[in-house]
């Protein structure tokens, strides 16, 4: 590692942590460095051996191979150049498509377990095909792991014929599908799925599991129920976790490490839990910040002082002995709703008047998903919609201790670095960067700094309306549903046409954002939406400086904003990115007002543009949040943990 970056990692808050993770992928990378330059040779050397065989005897090969592996005579850490060579023949016969050497590369680090980080456009579907026939020879299943059910169901399409050349069997998890069609796909060799539906399918398993009397240990019962004909016993699905590898792992392992997985089931609710709620609700209008309730910092918890504990007492018309928890609890979900949760920000009232939950990384509804310990019914109250009965916990796992199950897993990304300290403390992955295949052609200019929002909105409808003017295609990535639609009001204001993305799902969203690259679209889309969608330029976008990509609003994490500004200028292309900030943006407000004070205060031109120097400030901000935000994970896998500990000593 450089002194440059060493430099950089040191005077982040937990670089420790970061450096030992990214210096545990390069000693890994470097200690195989030399090898993998002659693995390129070997693998190019039998690549021509196998140019050379019938579609028969390519086949034939891959399946004396797994044989060979399944029936101990052979390791699979020992076919793995002859594995590549046969993958890479397979997808030329079937698509076309030939590996390059650096896909090559990040094959080649995900057989080693570590995170290949793959920059955005550079083939990361084609790059898992090879790790996947690997770990395939075992005959244990693997599990291809991403970030939604239609980013699935694509790359389950583009491996299938390839894999069906080699005679492995490929299979797709269908989001909440039959117990027969599930148990079907993860008997097949290789099955793509969602993580978080992988991650269900093994709680409803557990639940089965539980409530199945057997003398033994679960996985012995579990590994007799498949075994048997016909379907016998407890509708169990999965086999024991074997290979993972997981696409957009950053996302998958850390942006929803916050959302432990839960599988819950209806309680008892009744006029008495709605008439409290309301009371709750409307108690908050009288009570005062200082007085009644104090707000701490940066974790932003709300506890009651003395004074307001005593004040929320006096009413006479509570029914304090019929609540299914302590009265004091109903008004502080009160003023959490009140206070720090946004319509249009974190949730949104859907077509059937329902509260859905927005996804803060990525801008999507997740409809099956509520909040905790009465907060979401606080919410409805807070909307006038209708309050639905809570849910308690069947069962629940965090996303690090299940994937933490699999014998082996790995995965890629466009953005590992900052995260290199978090995959090693919680799954012992290194990270090992993979070289772009063509050089970077990305233009990333000078961040703009406003004093206000307006004064921003200003800025960006005159820059859209520059670029629009020579029909460059523009990307306009937001933190909230509510600043794209701010910025929809002022573009349809000034005549400028547009698309809008706004927490859809699936096809659809990606379908949308595969068009933003055509001469003259202005799309603007909430955080990382589409993200592992293929924006393909057309020459006329080319010649007007490829696709532009507007990041107005740092989002919490620096990581997500690269991973934005990643989408623009991909294989080689031309292209370009900008951020714009301005002192009412959220990382500001929430955690550094004196900040947004001095921007304010700042000397300004006649547009509310101040000096760059602040971008520094907004830097150091960033970290500090990333560092709340890995403790807030560190807290919750600890909790699991001793959850689960506690559990295993009481059965």
């Amino acid at each position: 590692m450089s002194l440059t970056i060493r430099s950089q990692y040191e005077k982040r808050g937990f670089a420790q942590a970061k450096l030992h993770g990214l210096v545990a992928g390069l000693r890994r990378s470097r200690h195989e460095w030399i090898p993998d330059s002659r693995r390129l040779d070997a693998i190019e050397s039998r690549g021509k051996e196998v140019a050379g065989m019938t579609d028969a005897k390519i086949r034939e090969t891959a399946q004396r191979m797994k044989q060979s592996v399944m029936g101990g005579r052979l390791k699979r850490e020992e076919l793995v150049e002859i594995g590549f060579a046969l993958v890479r023949e397979a997808s030329r016969r079937t698509s076309g498509l030939y590996h390059y050497p650096e896909q090559i590369l990040a094959g080649l680090a995900l057989v080693r377990g570590s995170v290949a980080e793959m920059a955005t456009g550079e083939g990361k579907t084609l790059a898992i095909t090879l790790p996947s026939f690997v770990f395939a020879l075992e005959g244990l299943g693997v599990h291809v792991a991403t970030v939604n059910s239609y980013l699935a169901e694509r790359d389950f399409e583009f491996a299938q014929p390839i894999f069906k050349f080699l005679g492995f069997s490929v299979g797709f998890l269908e989001d909440r599908g039959q117990p027969d069609s599930k148990r079907a796909a993860y008997r097949k060799d290789i099955t793509y799925g969602t993580g978080y539906e992988f991650g269900f399918d093994y709680l409803r398993d557990q639940l089965i599991l539980m409530r199945h009397p057997h003398p033994g240990p679960r996985e012995k019962l579990r590994q007799a129920i498949l075994e048997r004909e016909g379907g016998e016993g407890p509708p169990i699905v999965q086999r024991p976790l074997s290979f993972a590898i997981v696409d957009e792992i950053d996302s998958v392992l850390i942006d929803e490490a916050g959302s432990p997985l839960l599988i819950s089931e209806s309680a008892a609710f009744d006029d008495r839990d709605v008439a409290a709620l309301m009371l709750a609700r409307g108690l908050t209008e009288t009570l005062e910040e200082g007085v009644h309730y104090r707000i701490e910092g940066d974790s932003r918890k709300v506890e009651l002082t003395q004074s307001g504990f005593d004040f929320i007492h006096e009413p006479a018309e509570i029914p304090w002995e019929a609540l299914r928890r302590p009265w004091q609890n109903y008004v502080l979900n009160a003023l959490k709703a009140k206070l720090m949760f946004q319509r249009d920000v974190h949730y949104v009232i859907d077509e059937e008047g329902k509260v859905v939950i927005i996804d803060e990384f990525t801008g999507r509804r997740h409809a099956e998903r509520t909040w905790r310990e009465g907060l979401h019914q606080a919410i409805e109250a807070k909307e006038d919609v209708e309050i639905r009965p809570e849910h308690h916990d069947a069962a629940s796992i965090t996303r690090q201790r299940y994937f933490s199950r699999y014998e082996k897993m790995c995965g890629l990304t466009g953005t590992a670095s900052e995260s290199a300290g978090e995959f090693w403390h919680f799954f012992k992955l290194g990270v090992e960067p993979v070289p772009l295949h063509r050089p970077n052609r990305r233009a990333v200019l000078p961040e703009r700094v406003f004093q206000s929002a307006d004064a921003l909105d200003d800025a960006v409808v005159a820059d859209v309306r520059e670029r629009h003017a020579r029909r460059q295609p523009i990307l306009i990535g937001t933190r909230t549903i509510k600043v794209s639609e701010r910025l929809a009001e002022r573009f349809q204001a000034e005549g400028i046409r547009h698309r809008v993305l706004n927490a859809k799902q699936d096809q659809e969203e990606n379908e949308i954002v595969s068009t933003a690259g055509q001469p003259g679209s202005v799309l603007i889309a909430t955080n990382m939406a589409g993200r592992g969608t293929h924006i393909s330029l057309t020459p006329q976008s080319e010649e007007a400086g490829g696709l532009h990509v507007m990041v107005v609003e740092r989002n919490e994490s620096a990581r997500i904003d690269r991973q934005l500004i990643g989408r623009a200028a991909r294989q080689g292309q031309p292209g370009s990115a900008q951020s714009f900030v301005s002192a009412e943006d959220h990382l500001i407000e929430r955690y550094d007002p004196e900040l947004g004070e001095e921007i304010r205060q700042a000397p300004a031109d006649k547009f509310g543009e101040v000096s760059p120097d602040f971008c520094q400030r907004f830097d150091r901000l960033q970290a500090r949040v990333e560092r709340i935000r890995y403790d807030q994970r560190l807290r919750i896998a600890e909790r699991d943990k001793w959850l689960h500990q506690t559990r295993q000593s009481l059965a």
